[in-house]
Order: structure tokens, then sequence, then C-alpha cells
């Protein structure tokens, strides 16, 4: 089974929606975002990620001990699968996600870095083009 529409809402599984305007990294910057170490992303403990869009939704939570778990609902009528993997930080605090989607046949990578502006937790693809798109982590992510 061929699903074309999962790749794109996979593209942006780490990079979680917000409801506001879109921010560009050179946004984020240019208000004062901090872009954290490897240690601080650790301590954020599980990351819940909720991702909507027109043709999937998908459910994540990065759990702290490295694995990730979660859900993805296809809206094209293609069904459901299970999201299981796992992800690592390096030193630079660049966190990568491995994903296996099961149901769909389908497995990929993702990486970038994690930025904090005031309360709010960023995921950026990049932390040196400044033009790359910024996503608000939605969820308990958030430092309070």
């Amino acid at each position: 089974m061929r699903i074309s529409h999962v790749p794109f809402l996979l593209t942006g599984l780490l990079a979680a929606a917000g409801a506001q305007a879109q921010a560009t990294l050179g946004d984020l910057l240019d208000q004062g975002a901090r872009k954290l170490s490897a240690a601080e992303v650790q301590a954020l403990g599980d990351v819940r990620i909720l991702r909507q869009a027109a043709d999937a939704d998908a459910f994540m939570t990065l759990r702290a001990d490295g694995t990730l778990v979660g859900m993805v609902h296809n809206k094209q009528g293609h069904g459901s699968s299970e999201a299981v993997g796992t992800w690592r930080i390096d030193a630079s605090g660049r966190r990568c996600a491995d994903v296996s989607l099961p149901a769909f046949g389908m497995t990929m990578q993702q990486c970038g870095y994690t930025f904090r502006l005031g309360r709010d937790i960023f995921f950026v693809p990049s932390d040196a083009d400044r033009t790359v798109a910024a996503h608000l982590y939605t969820g308990p992510a958030f430092l309070r």
C-alpha cells in the first residue's frame, strides 16, 4: 500500500505545529531565543508532540529514556499506524529521532535543534540557517 501523504506529515513530526504564525530561526534569534545544550534538552523530560495536518494527525511522545512512541492517523482513508522509535542527542544539542510506522511499512529519521524563547520551546532543523521554519512544541514540554 502506498501512502503518499504520510511522508509529508512525518517531515514535521518533531516540528510540532503551533496555533500561531510560523516563525523562522532568525525571528527567534532576533527576539532573544537561545539554543538549548544537550543537557538542557535531556532535562526537559518527556516531550509530547501533536502534529495536525489536512492529510493526517500524529501524536508522539519523546520519552526521557530515549524512546519514542505514538500514533499516526491518516485522514485519506489509509488507516493508522503505531509510531515507535528512538531518539538521541549529540554534544552540540542536535537531537535525531528514528521513527518506524509498521502499518505503513515506513521508517524515517529527522534531526534538529531545540531553542527556548521565554517559556516556549521550539524545534528548528538548523542552528545556522536563519530562514528555516521554527516550530513550537505543544504539550507539557513548555517551561513554566
